[in-house]
């Protein structure tokens, strides 16, 4: 038998490092996309913004309200509730926790008399979890109607979930927010802080067209984006005018008005 040619063993060496470099191309890959993968996590999941651990706890001490957690995050709802239960699916805004939340969440339903769930997002970005209210509005029976709403990226995103199941919304609420899909006939809710730096005002202004012509903006004086909830640390955010309660009361008072005129809903004919 003949011994191969010193070619063919250089051919036969020159494929096997061929070989070795792949393999450790790919492998130099996959470490660095799992090490992409775990800080994405890391950012957007575990350093998530939170309210302060006071601020949780003075929501779930006040007797005003219901609390329980449900759907990774929280329902929230007044504790003495009417006959007519009408539900608010509020998405948080990217990288915000929904105990985030809490505090407007507590507004709201106490002055509104309304169910306000605040679900978790997957790694706390709703365009990951688009439907995420079919969950809500199919496990919590006692509600007659349901509002969608969000703050920030939830918002755009509860826009998407009205427009694509217009019978599962009967309104639309956005807090910081805008929608780049066309929602006909939901009477719909835009609030707005002026102190709201993180909002884009001209694809606000540019995308006003896909809300139902009788849509109302309301503007909170003083207000800025995390507002919407209790936190700190929004990148590009810039400080408010208001105290955060202020924030919240008002917030509350204009989402109150808005559901006793647009959607009927008041209590003894009037808003709290």
């Amino acid at each position: 038998m003949n011994a191969p040619s010193r070619d063919a063993v250089k051919e036969w060496l020159g494929r096997r490092s061929l070989r070795r470099i792949a393999i450790r191309l790919v492998a130099v890959v996959a470490v660095l996309a799992l090490l992409a993968g775990v800080g994405f996590y890391a950012y957007f999941g575990v350093f998530a913004h939170h309210a302060p651990a006071d601020v949780q706890e003075s929501v779930r001490a006040n007797e005003a309200v219901d609390v329980r957690e449900a759907y990774g995050g929280y329902v929230v709802s007044d504790a003495d509730p009417g006959r007519e239960r009408l539900g608010l699916v509020f998405y948080p805004g990217g990288r915000v926790a929904p105990d985030a939340y809490l505090p407007t969440a507590a507004q709201v339903a106490e002055r509104a008399n309304v169910t306000v769930v605040v679900p978790k997002m997957r790694a706390n970005l709703a365009v990951f979890s688009q439907g995420r209210a079919d969950a809500v509005v199919g496990g919590e029976p006692q509600v007659d109607r349901w509002v969608v709403g969000g703050h920030s990226l939830g918002g755009a995103m509860a826009c998407r979930y009205a427009a694509a199941n217009g019978d599962a919304a009967d309104g639309l609420l956005l807090v910081g927010s805008y929608c780049d899909r066309p929602v006909e006939e939901t009477p719909t809710l835009a609030v707005l802080g002026t102190r709201d730096a993180v909002l884009d005002r001209d694809q606000f202004a540019a995308n006003r067209e896909n809300l139902p012509a009788d849509h109302t903006v309301s503007r909170i004086d003083g207000m800025n984006h995390s507002q919407a909830g209790w936190y700190t640390g929004q990148r590009g955010g810039q400080p408010a005018r208001i105290a955060t309660a202020e924030a919240h009361r008002r917030l509350a008072t204009a989402v109150t008005d808005w559901l006793c005129r647009d959607l009927d809903h008041c209590r003894n004919g009037t808003a709290r």
